[in-house]
């Protein structure tokens, strides 16, 4: 998957299929889902979060769009990368690939945030600097 340094597989279950006989389309953003988590637990933290308590993340915007059609049987990937780092934001952008072809572009805005406080922080510079290195960016600054 060009481009793309976290690739994440999927298998599409038979529930995930609609009566159209296709994958349904909101079941394209549990598998963004389960890709972004992964990435961020595999790439940004120092010690991958057990409980999702753990992750001080929250999905602030997500858009889809589809391409093709997903149907049962297909082997599913999702690449998954951090196209820009705000101050206490990433810019996700996700693809979709059933059988080597697109099936579905996605962008997110995944914010760093204080469940207790209720607010956005910073995102902490080892986390800045992880994702820097596994995506081969430098820093701007």
């Amino acid at each position: 998957m060009d481009g793309f340094r976290h690739v994440w597989p999927m298998a599409v279950r038979f529930r995930d299929v609609d009566a159209m006989g296709h994958v349904n389309n909101a079941v394209y953003f549990t598998y963004l889902e389960t890709a972004r988590v992964e990435y961020m637990r595999r790439v940004a933290f120092e010690a991958p979060f057990r409980q999702l308590s753990e992750a001080p993340l929250i999905l602030a915007r997500i858009s889809c769009e589809f391409k093709q059609p997903i149907t049962y049987g297909q082997s599913v990937e999702v690449g998954t990368r951090v196209r820009e780092m705000r101050t206490s934001s990433f810019l996700i952008e996700q693809h979709i690939y059933a059988d080597g072809q697109l099936a579905a572009v996605s962008e997110g805005v995944v914010v760093h945030y204080d469940y207790r406080a209720g607010s956005s922080t910073p995102i902490p510079d080892q986390v800045r600097a992880r994702v820097q290195a596994f995506e081969g960016q430098s820093d701007p600054a």
